[in-house]
């Protein structure tokens, strides 16, 4: 099967590369051997850096796989989709729908894909979509650092990670333990270094620009080889 192209594929690679090609700049004065980034919007995943490159990704084969995302269901057991298949009658087309178009936060929520949405609400389904959000993006920075071999740097950065104190703030308190420890004021108003010490791993918010990357890679396809 891998020979005919089924394999982890990993996506948001214009975003990550973007990261990658700033980062040594912007975090000059601390360390970024081993960098997490984390894409957090509508499409979500994270992506382990060693010296830049990657070595580990949330997403596989689709872009379904990996974080809970606006509709996207994220990591799901298999055998789900087998049991929606053969006992609750589902077509492949029913399922691609659910699994893509229902899914995530506004099919935990029932209200609304949007985080901004979501984050306004005091509906208890609001408050559970946001919780497993956080908690699924902990577990996935936690199996990331262990790929790494530790984290010297973790980069939010797409709508969510860009815009939402909040959540950055429940992400980076799950990751205490990685030595993470977040600078309130710094949070709040979208800075650059979001936490507070010196020896441990840095947060930071990242604007990505993927356009500016495509147009890049369009550039060069006319240059003569």
């Amino acid at each position: 099967m891998t020979e005919e192209g089924i394999i982890r594929y990993g996506f948001h690679g214009l975003s990550y590369e973007y990261i990658a090609s700033v980062a040594p700049e912007i975090m000059a004065k601390a360390p970024h051997r081993r960098v997490i980034v984390a894409h957090l919007g509508a499409g979500a995943s994270m992506c382990a850096l060693m010296d830049r490159k990657s070595i580990a990704t949330t997403m596989g084969f689709t872009a379904l796989d990996g974080l809970p995302m606006g509709t996207r269901c994220g990591d799901i057991d298999p055998g789900v989709l087998l049991y929606l298949l053969q006992e609750k009658g589902m077509s492949a087309s029913d399922l691609a729908e659910c699994l893509y178009e229902k899914s995530g936060l506004l099919g935990i929520s029932g209200i609304s894909s949007d985080m901004r949405i979501l984050q306004e609400s005091d509906d208890p389904r609001a408050i559970d979509a946001i919780d497993y959000f956080v908690h699924r993006s902990v577990r996935e920075i936690g199996s990331l650092a262990a790929a790494l071999g530790g984290v010297d740097a973790l980069v939010f950065t797409a709508g969510i990670g860009e815009n939402s104190p909040f959540i950055r703030k429940q992400i980076l308190t799950g990751c205490r333990w990685l030595g993470f420890e977040v600078d309130d004021h710094a949070n709040a108003i979208n800075a650059g270094c979001i936490t507070l010490n010196d020896n441990g791993p840095s947060g930071w918010v990242i604007r990505t620009n993927e356009e500016l990357i495509i147009a890049q890679h369009t550039f060069h396809i006319d240059e003569p080889v």
